[in-house]
């Protein structure tokens, strides 16, 4: 489906909303799903999601916006959800084919930028102040709050980031060995690393203190800042896993940074000023920024031709392959002391 027959699929569903026909559609972005900016005559604008045919199931992304307007509702910086006027936060329309597609509307979030670029992180251009990740790490350590406090709602209907979820053989971002251009020798580093990770994460702690409901995306690129203001947006991948998980994730481009260190324990400083860290929390920190990892290159392998599973292939891998000699050495360094 081009964008134009994507505008025209939005355009079935402005009825639902009370919104007008005439009102401006403009495409923002096309990856998983369209997102387009939607602009009515009194000047108020809205994201419109159009989700790709067969990603998610209707249940998948009903859990998903539930979460998004119970956290509004506790005080939780994140998008604001618009219903249809029957009170649905996710509504059908039907493309050009005859093919049923999902839409949802959040209210959109004016004068914001993304705080920061994956691009730069890696390059260590990013000139983020470690007080930025302190900030950071306190509103994730009030996300998983108030996710643990939630629960699980009525329909809970998402994956699990557990061991099976990262490194199994029905990994949710798919494999990370299909990466294009990967060479053999890497690709024995990987599967070596990937079998003692999977091992590891089976013995791994998941007891509701470090586990529950994660937004499982956090990169720069998705927390937007309004006025000083962070606001977490895109919960497409959420789902349950550990908490260091997410964590891993806000960091995991910023490793090559001359600062990381310094980010890095900024952002563990906030977390611990909202959210006790249980004993021990810290310790599968690497094993989170492997998985992580891998998921990027699994994300990559299913995507060959697209501009960003290019990026990841050169820019990505290398890092990932690092991080897998050092946990591969690490773990061969326990065993050999029988730690």
């Amino acid at each position: 489906m081009d964008t134009e027959a994507a505008i025209r699929a939005v355009r079935g569903a402005l009825k639902l909303y009370g919104f007008e026909e005439t009102s401006g559609i403009d495409l923002v972005k096309y990856r998983e799903n369209y997102v387009f900016r939607l602009t009515r005559a009194t000047g108020d604008s809205y994201a419109v999601r159009l989700h790709r045919a067969g990603y998610r199931t209707d249940a998948q992304i009903r859990t998903e916006l539930a979460y998004l307007q119970a956290l509004g509702e506790q005080g939780v910086s994140v998008p604001e959800m618009v219903p249809t006027l029957d009170g649905n936060l996710m509504c059908l329309v039907r493309a050009d084919d005859g093919t049923n597609l999902q839409l949802d509307v959040q209210r959109w979030i004016d004068a914001a930028h993304p705080l920061g670029d994956v691009a730069e992180a890696l390059t260590g251009e990013s000139a983020l102040e470690p007080e930025t990740f302190r900030l950071l790490g306190a509103l994730t350590a009030e996300l998983h709050d108030r996710t643990s406090a939630i629960g699980r709602l009525p329909g809970f209907d998402r994956g699990a980031w557990d061991a099976g979820g990262l490194v199994g053989d029905a990994a949710l971002w798919g494999n990370p060995l299909a990466v294009e251009g990967l060479a053999s020798e890497d690709a024995v580093l990987l599967e070596t690393a990937m079998a003692r990770l999977k091992r590891d994460l089976e013995a791994l702690d998941a007891s509701a203190d470090r586990y529950g409901v994660i937004h499982a995306d956090l990169t720069p690129e998705n927390v937007l800042v309004q006025d000083g203001r962070m606001i977490v947006i895109d919960f497409d991948d959420f789902g349950e896993g550990w908490h260091l998980f997410d964590l891993a994730t806000i960091l995991f481009f910023y490793q090559p940074h001359p600062r990381y260190e310094a980010y890095r324990q900024a952002l563990i400083d906030g977390y611990g000023s909202v959210r006790a860290l249980p004993e021990r929390f810290l310790d599968p920190w690497d094993a989170m920024l492997l998985a992580r990892g891998l998921t990027y290159l699994g994300w990559a392998g299913e995507r060959k031709g697209d501009a960003e599973a290019a990026f990841i292939a050169g820019q990505v891998v290398p890092v990932v392959l690092g991080l897998a000699a050092q946990y591969t050495s690490a773990g061969a360094s326990r065993a050999g002391t029988g730690s």
